[in-house]
């Protein structure tokens, strides 16, 4: 001993620190995986050396994992996209994706979050069907227009997403109905079969995804409509004979 110091202290002080970031490093690559007794060992392995230290480091991992969870939320949110109408008269009310302005805001008394109402409606003078909106009967939670935590913004976005591909379903649905329209057609008949149609492809929907509560169903069901969707574009219409000054709406 020199000056009261024990000659070893120091490399042992280093050992033991090294020792610790080997066990670290171990937890920040298995913590995963680990089965419960191998990270019990962990644990009473470095408490040994630093006591509660394995408890901060788990806490701290904990937080880690959260957070990278949180961002595979976010880039796994849902995208959806429109493509506009190209006929002068378009087939969907608003032609657009909606947004939450275009709900109001009502607190039902059973579990519902939020309801999106269709109508069909048929033209006898362009021989189209077109559908639209209703506004008075759309309706969302007044908490999921302007959330006021994350939890509640996560919800929101999920659930304008869901409401969004039930409208983009039922334009679909009238889209295509009016590309295999001919003049011969009886237009009451075929808005009847259209709205069946669209009825039963929306309650699919909510069946398949649970509304909404099944991700990994509610984005195959994303995908695929709005593969179709996209089909629907400039060059799957027919030219118009829309002439310059007449209005372009119903």
């Amino acid at each position: 001993m020199e000056g009261g110091r024990p000659r070893r202290k120091g490399p042992q002080c280093r050992r033991t620190v090294l020792y610790i970031g080997c066990l670290i490093r171990k937890l920040m690559v298995h913590h995963s995986y680990l089965h419960p007794n191998v990270w019990k060992l962990y644990v009473r392995q470095i408490n040994l050396f630093v006591p509660h230290l394995a408890s901060i480091i788990d806490a701290g991992l904990r937080r880690i994992g959260y957070l990278i969870f949180a961002m595979f939320l976010v880039g796994c949110a849902p995208r959806l996209t429109w493509v506009p109408d190209p006929s002068p008269y378009p087939s969907c009310q608003p032609d657009r994706l909606l947004q939450w302005s275009d709900f109001l805001p009502r607190d039902p008394e059973d579990e519902r979050a939020a309801e999106t109402a269709i109508r069909f409606l048929h033209h006898p003078r362009q021989h189209r069907l077109s559908m639209a909106l209703d506004n008075e009967h759309t309706w969302v939670k007044p908490d999921l227009i302007n959330p006021h935590n994350s939890v509640l913004w996560r919800m929101s976005e999920y659930l304008l997403a869901h409401e969004q591909l039930h409208f983009l379903i039922s334009c679909l649905v009238v889209r295509q109905a009016n590309l295999s329209i001919t003049k011969q057609d009886d237009l009451l008949r075929m808005l009847q079969l259209t709205q069946r149609v669209a009825q039963q492809l929306n309650l699919q929907y909510d069946t398949d995804t649970n509304h909404g509560l099944k991700l990994d169903i509610q984005q195959s069901w994303e995908s695929e409509v709005m593969r179709q969707f996209q089909e629907l574009g400039p060059d799957s219409f027919p030219p118009s004979s829309f002439k310059e000054g007449e209005s372009k709406k119903f």
